[in-house]
This record gives structure tokens, C-alpha cells and sequence, in this order.
């Protein structure tokens, strides 16, 4: 929108304009300006991202979602929001190979309380027999401050940590599972208290576990829609009639 502004006092066709008077000269005319993405960051990041960190970081996460050897196993970690009357965040920890699923709700998500979600999903995989956790999330200041917490020392030796780059959530497999959360759960519904989001979150939960998923990497392609079968009148006009 700056350099729209830019751009049309540059051409003289405005003496003065306002990024106010600019938007609202869009919405008279319906058009709504959104901010390009592409598979690289995006335009106009204000943290410029190095393409060679970006392309090794992102080799480093999918090299993980490869068959493994015995006794290691890769968990993606994120973190959703309920943006409702509750801003109740939810912790979630993927095996995506596995199928496991494990949701948490919290007030708020802070390097305190995910330390020890974090905590209880490695003491189970390793008294499952696996010695070695590939732990898939982002930088966010959240997962940093967890991972420092005192909680989750003894189990550091377990874990080791494939941050995704900036602006690359779609390498995180957990990113696909909560679409399906989201519609089940938080889409077109208000939550007034957490303990609302906790019921509901439990249910969904059970249901997953009754009926688990497989998350592979390269994500599966979407599958196309059938074509919609056309109206009778339409139908009948395709026949060739005689005259």
C-alpha cells in the first residue's frame, strides 16, 4: 500500500493522498490489497532470509520424514489458537509415520508450559524403546524458551531439534493436521471459557485416535473434484434431435 501511494503522488496524479483516503478509494471500488507469498519468504519481509540457509534447513527437515533407522522417530511441534472468546492455545505433537497424535490446551503457550508437554511426549517414546526423537518446529520464542527449561534438561540427550525456515510452515506435517482440527473443532464455533475447548479438543482427539491418519512426505496431491453432473435442461440439449 506505501509504494501504491508512492507511485501515484510520483505520477502527479494526486497532489496530496493519505494511506486512509487510498484505502478507502479500493474499498469503493471492491478491490482488496493482499500481500504476496511464494515458496521463498515473501515480499517485503523485514528479515531478509539467505537462500542457501533456507534451501539446508528445509533439506534438513525433510530428511527426517524418510524411513529412519531403528528406534528414532520424528515429531512435529506447533502451537494453534483458538481466536475465539477464549484465546486458548493448543499444543500439538505429530508422529507423523506413526500416526500419533497428542493435543494439550493451555491458557497461554509460553516456554513454561510447553516444557512439560514436551517433557511427557519424549519420557513415552523413549520408554517405547526409541533413543532418538527428531523434533520438527519453528523459532518461535516459545519453542526457544522451552527447550531451556529445567523440566525438560534430563531428556535434552533424546532430542534433536530440525528448526523449519522462516516462512516455511508447510514443512511442518502438523501444519496439514490442524486443518483438519480446525474444521472439526474451532470453525464456525465461540468458545466462551477454556474448559469448552478443553471438552471439545479431548473429543476430537479420542475420534483421531479411533481412527488415526498417516502424514507422508511429499504430501499426498489433492485429488481432483469430480465434475458436477449438469441440469436435465442441459443434458437434453447435448441430444441431436432429427428435424
Amino acid at each position: 500500500m506505501r509504494r501504491l501511494r508512492e507511485y501515484l503522488l510520483a505520477t502527479a496524479l494526486f497532489t496530496a493522498l493519505g494511506v486512509g483516503t487510498l484505502y478507502a478509494i479500493l474499498r469503493g471500488a471492491h478491490l482488496v490489497i493482499r500481500q504476496c507469498r511464494s515458496w521463498f519468504g515473501r515480499w517485503g519481509q523485514s528479515r531478509k532470509v539467505d537462500r542457501a540457509e533456507f534451501e539446508r534447513r528445509r533439506d534438513d527437515v525433510i530428511a527426517v520424514y524418510a524411513p529412519l533407522p531403528e528406534g528414532e522417530v520424528t515429531v512435529c511441534l506447533d502451537v494453534k489458537r483458538d481466536k475465539g472468546g477464549t484465546r486458548t492455545d493448543i499444543l500439538g505433537a505429530l508422529a507423523p509415520r506413526e500416526a500419533v497424535l497428542d493435543l494439550e490446551c493451555t491458557p497461554a503457550a509460553t516456554g513454561a508450559t510447553t516444557a512439560p508437554f514436551l517433557a511427557r511426549l519424549v519420557q513415552r517414546w523413549v520408554a517405547a524403546g526409541r533413543r532418538l526423537i527428531h523434533l520438527v518446529m519453528d523459532n518461535a520464542s516459545v519453542n526457544t524458551a522451552a527447550l531451556k527449561e529445567a523440566v525438560l534438561q534430563p531428556w535434552l540427550g533424546y532430542l534433536q531439534v530440525h528448526w523449519t525456515p522462516p516462512h516455511a510452515s508447510w514443512l511442518n506435517l502438523m501444519e496439514p493436521c490442524w486443518s483438519g482440527y480446525h474444521r472439526a473443532v474451532l470453525q464456525n464455533s465461540w468458545f466462551v471459557t477454556h474448559d469448552q475447548v478443553v471438552q471439545v479438543t479431548t473429543a476430537y482427539l479420542e475420534y483421531w485416535r479411533a481412527h488415526p491418519r498417516e502424514y507422508r512426505w511429499p504430501k499426498r496431491q489433492r485429488q481432483r473434484r469430480q465434475p458436477a453432473t449438469l441440469p436435465l435442461w442441459k443434458r437434453l440439449e447435448a441430444i441431436p434431435i432429427n428435424s
